[in-house]
């Protein structure tokens, strides 16, 4: 198992072993290049583990469990989780701000505690079977055990034709299941028992002052950046010139001279953001590497890709994000990312809808007095007419986009045409929306745009999480996510629904509190993202690619979908951005079938 996850430790793996238990782990030297080798143990050799991640605030917890007598051999933040489980025992994960997924084993309880973050930065997967509990970072880590029966869970497909995701604990292959983000698995002889220890809450709305909030934004995120440089190997970060990874470089660039910065571009204008990444890097005298995004390359490299990625999940997007780590992984070995600032502080154009309506419910908490018009002109500077307008009016009369913030790709009509009977025939009645429905609801707020960024940290921002860990992981490259830092997150639910977007404009927060910091040009372009000109790349460079991995005998040999279906669906035109992703969609899950469901291969 340790062999099939050498990209993510290409250092040095090691293992602990006993009567009950067998431990094994890959090693990304980060901090403690000498001495901080896994699996750890205590003084006593009675808490040993194995962990992915890193730990900010370890050097505060060493003080602590040193003060409380607990004696240190090593200078790595491995080395607290142990002496912190025995001095609060599994309360311990509650004082950890960090992305972590861990495995320990306590041998006088003969206890097994599997861990993963608050958010779900760093993935972990597991199987009980047999009597026993076997988890790894990744899915294909399993695949060695010839004992797997190796087979699709219809719900996970459903899942992700639906809305490009995977919901709740189910991972792509039946009896395999990820651990949620902010919860852990406990194992004993009697049985196994999951533990929510953190939840999203603090939806008091109790930051209504516009200066107060910004000022709030500004010092979270200089204290959290500065945690997360902590390291002993080169260290850099992306750059897309938008708003959130530019204040990240920001914030780093005062801790860090020459701070290597990594943009991947486009040779299409409409989509591409490098004049404002260049801007960025050039205000902070940052050293700027770049590479183009190029779709001929793609083709050779997408079964590379989607192995990688582990299960279907996300859309296009994960393309530029290969690229970028790619080229950072030739410089550094840690990158911090910008990730989470659309889902912590109102990011996305679908929220401006559920903003309204909580306005107009009387929500009404952090709008000022001068609210208006210039708002409003700014606002279709930086969004455009379609995405400050068409894209909530559209939102109103499209149910999924109204209620879930995203809208489906397939209908479920759509899907039991395109579907094998046998995989529908196993998934009878399941509908995803019913669990986005159970989360909703579990959000403390009442206000719709609370309910609504609540269900997108749940289910969206994992997803995007889970994806950017394995493209960097897949060049052996630690991401970090600064804005998801513990202070961060606690401040994106502290400020009221009303002042997260004044007058519907995006992001007004971190707007205000970066507009005399960071260059004009970044904070008032349109977002761009990782918009890819996918409906053209599968007309022309990877027209191949789909003619080879969807011609009917490839469907048939893989048993997923309808040959007929997928005939009638590569014979429209993929000339809009719908039909486009309905494509990559099928073609995604096809490929990922052809490598995890026949492993012959």
């Amino acid at each position: 198992m340790t062999r099939a996850l050498q990209h993510r430790g290409p250092d040095k793996d090691g293992f602990y072993e006993d009567r009950d238990v067998c431990l094994g782990y890959r090693r990304l030297s980060i901090i403690d290049l000498e001495t901080g080798d896994q699996p750890m143990t205590n003084e006593d050799n009675n808490v040993w583990l194995v962990y992915n991640g890193e730990l900010y605030n370890y050097r505060d917890l060493r003080a602590r469990l040193a003060q409380a007598g607990h004696r240190f051999r090593t200078q790595s933040d491995t080395e607290v989780y142990v002496h912190a489980y025995e001095e609060w025992g599994l309360d311990f994960v509650r004082n950890l701000d960090g992305m972590f997924a861990f495995g320990l084993w306590d041998t006088r309880r003969e206890t097994l505690v599997l861990g993963r973050d608050r958010l779900g930065v760093k993935p972990l997967y597991y199987t009980v079977a047999r009597g026993g509990v076997t988890f790894a970072s990744e899915l294909k880590a399993f695949l060695v055990d010839p004992d797997l029966a190796v087979r699709l869970d219809p719900r996970s497909l459903i899942d992700y034709l639906t809305f490009q995701n995977l919901y709740d604990s189910k991972s792509f292959l039946r009896g395999i299941s990820r651990l949620p983000p902010g919860h852990l698995l406990v194992a004993t002889s009697g049985g196994t028992r999951t533990v929510q220890y953190w939840e999203l809450n603090g939806y008091a709305g109790g930051t209504t002052s516009a200066d107060g909030a910004a000022k709030a934004y500004l010092e979270s995120l200089e204290r959290s950046v500065k945690d997360q440089l902590i390291s002993d190997v080169p260290l850099g970060s992306h750059l897309s010139g938008g708003i959130d990874s530019s204040s990240v470089v920001h914030a780093a660039s005062r801790h860090v001279g020459g701070l290597p910065v990594f943009t991947a571009f486009f040779d299409d204008p409409s989509v591409d953001e490098m004049p404002f990444a260049e801007q960025m890097a050039d205000s902070v005298g940052a050293r700027m590497f770049t590479a183009k995004i190029d779709s001929h390359r793609i083709p050779a490299e997408f079964s590379k890709l989607v192995w990688h990625l582990d299960e279907p999940k996300g859309g296009p997007g994960v393309i530029p994000g290969w690229f970028v780590a790619e080229l950072a992984s030739r410089h550094v070995r840690v990158v911090l990312t910008g990730h989470g600032g659309d889902e912590m502080f109102g990011g996305y154009p679908t929220y401006i809808l559920p903003y309204y309506l909580g306005y107009l419910s009387g929500q009404r908490g952090g709008r000022g007095p001068e609210d208006g018009m210039g708002h409003l002109r700014d606002r279709l500077h930086q969004e455009g007419f379609r995405r400050s307008f068409g894209l909530p009016v559209y939102s109103a009369v499209r149910t999924d986009l109204a209620r879930y913030g995203h809208d489906h790709i397939f209908s479920p009509r759509q899907i039991r045409l395109l579907v094998k009977p046998k995989h529908l025939d196993a998934a009878r009645g399941y509908d995803p929306r019913t669990y986005l429905d159970e989360v909703r609801g579990r959000c403390p707020s009442r206000s719709p745009l609370d309910r609504l960024m609540y269900l997108d940290a749940k289910t969206y921002l994992p997803s995007l999480l889970e994806n950017e860990d394995r493209m960097s992981m897949a060049f052996s490259l630690e991401g970090r996510v600064p804005i998801l830092g513990d202070g961060m997150v606690r401040l994106s639910t502290e400020i009221a629904p009303g002042l997260r977007l004044r007058c519907g404009v995006l992001k007004y927060v971190p707007r205000r509190a970066l507009a005399q910091i960071l260059p004009p040009e970044v904070i008032r372009h349109r977002k761009v993202g990782f918009t890819v000109p996918l409906a053209r790349w599968l007309r022309e460079d990877l027209s191949g690619l789909v003619d080879g991995a969807l011609s009917p005998g490839a469907v048939e040999e893989v048993g997923i979908f309808n040959p007929e279906s997928i005939e009638a669906l590569r014979s429209r035109e993929t000339g809009s951005e719908k039909d486009a992703y309905r494509l990559w969609t099928v073609l995604m899950v096809q490929e990922w079938g052809r490598l995890f469901l026949h492993r012959s291969t």
